[in-house]
């Protein structure tokens, strides 16, 4: 499946971003978590969801979470004041 927003393309395939025909750079785990938010875009995903999908049985530290939703908002050009991401998605 292939996700178009801004000027980037997720494809859950090659489990990559690009951004204007450019592969950025983003650990599995942060491109785990993009796919899990546009996926449930609907709805709130909560922390424990977050967890489950992302880590699976281990257990892992909030810092962890805030690390992984950090660098996913970096590696979409968001600083999390302007929560941009995602706008017109298709």
């Amino acid at each position: 499946m292939r996700y178009h927003f801004n000027d980037f393309i997720l494809d859950t395939q090659s489990f990559e971003i690009t951004k204007d025909g450019n592969i950025l750079a983003a650990e599995p785990q942060v491109v785990e978590l993009i796919v899990l938010l546009i996926k449930n875009r609907e709805r709130l995903v909560t922390k424990e969801e977050i967890f489950q999908h992302i880590w699976k049985d281990r257990v892992v530290s909030e810092a962890s979470l805030s690390s992984r939703v950090k660098n996913a908002r970096q590696a979409l050009d968001d600083d999390g004041i302007k929560q941009q991401v995602p706008q017109n998605l298709s």
